[in-house]
């Protein structure tokens, strides 16, 4: 699980990139209910939490 975090306020992007082969990555919401699939790459809103649940290969 990864959990990012837009602190500054302003909209950000950009790309996760762990040190392990990705199978899936998968959005989830704060319960760490899965939502959606989705790559590696995201958008923030202002003061968003994002969290992604990243599945080996």
């Amino acid at each position: 699980m990864v959990r990012l975090y837009e602190s500054p306020g302003r909209p950000g992007a950009g790309h996760l990139g762990p040190g392990f082969p990705v199978g899936r990555a998968e959005v989830s919401d704060l319960l760490e209910r899965r939502r959606h699939e989705r790559d590696l790459a995201f958008g923030l809103r202002p003061f968003q939490i994002l969290t992604r649940r990243l599945r080996p290969e």
